[in-house]
């Protein structure tokens, strides 16, 4: 695959690199982990295989061997050219096989803010502790005009699954997105409470990968508190001095010293991910068993279309 264009912040992301956070390496990964598990069982790959995260404009890539493709995520109406310069489009969360000389190519932003391309048997690029994720202050894996990967070559199958869309994730531009609460969660005020709890918060344009800013009702802390800086995590809602929020996205850094309100439910931080500057969200508290059951029930759902796709592929 060589990248004509390279598009709006193109990188590979997988599960992140997880176990390194003691030396101040942040994880990195998917902001969208949900959509790369899915493209990657739908294409029989290990779940943690990288894919190619895109935004919109999004990169002109030649495809220079047949290979079999899955796009999911955001939808930003991508359609392939073949050698006649003859269009055909793709449909989102559906194998497509790929004949070599075609050029992909994304026409316009119909929902959501990341797309995701996965490739059968991955994409042969560098790894680093573990992770093919791109990382941009050490210029790893960084995709660039002309930047040229290597793929491999699939004949056409018989068989090319798609993913229903009971299966697929709930985006939506204004959320009920669901959280536990964290640490600091009780050295709000009364008033505070309840403003986090029904009020709406709008995205600012001040938000990327490392965190996405929140604008609403400022919120007060019932008295003034010093922290030490202590562990987050991706979903880790903060209160910043200003009394506005900001939730760490999978780019965060290792600790942080803001007051933890409370830690997103890793089942709707795809919902989050997908989310653009100016859409609205709300929160929702649920308890910690709440939260856990919540991700058994999806668990089991994606073990099921694991056992499908394997049984209808014999």
């Amino acid at each position: 695959m060589q990248f004509i264009k390279s598009g709006i912040l193109s990188t590979y992301q997988d599960n992140g690199r997880n176990g390194y956070r003691y030396l101040g390496i942040n994880p990195n990964g998917a902001m969208d982990k949900m959509a790369v598990r899915l493209l990657n069982i739908l294409l029989q790959n290990e779940e943690n295989e990288a894919a190619i995260e895109v935004h919109f404009p999004g990169p002109e890539i030649l495809i220079e061997k047949d290979c079999i493709m899955a796009i999911g995520g955001a939808d930003f109406a991508p359609y392939l050219l073949d050698e006649n310069q003859k269009p055909e489009q793709v449909t989102n969360w559906r194998c497509i096989w790929v004949k070599a000389g075609s050029i992909l190519k994304f026409k316009k932003r119909i929902s959501g803010q990341r797309a995701y391309i996965a490739i059968k048997g991955g994409f042969l690029a560098k790894e680093w502790l573990g992770g093919k994720s791109t990382n941009t202050l050490l210029d790893f894996n960084t995709i660039k005009p002309n930047y040229q990967v290597d793929i491999k070559t699939y004949s056409k199958p018989d068989f090319l699954p798609y993913l229903g869309a009971s299966v697929r994730p709930p985006y939506s531009e204004s959320p009920i997105i669901r959280l536990i609460k964290g640490n600091e969660y009780d050295f709000l005020s009364a008033g505070a409470k309840k403003i986090l709890e029904d009020e709406i918060f709008i995205i600012s344009q001040n938000s990327n990968r490392m965190g996405f800013r929140l604008v609403g009702e400022a919120l007060s802390l019932a008295n003034k508190i010093e922290l030490i800086s202590s562990a987050v995590d991706f979903g880790t809602v903060q209160l910043l001095p200003d009394g506005q929020l900001i939730v760490l996205m999978a780019d965060h850094q290792t600790t942080g010293g803001y007051p933890r309100l409370g830690n997103i439910v890793s089942v709707d931080l795809p919902v989050l991910a997908q989310c653009s500057i100016k859409d609205s969200v709300r929160f929702q508290f649920v308890s910690l068993a709440e939260a856990e059951e919540l991700l058994i029930l999806r668990e089991q759902e994606i073990r099921r279309l694991r056992g499908a796709i394997e049984f209808l592929a014999k």
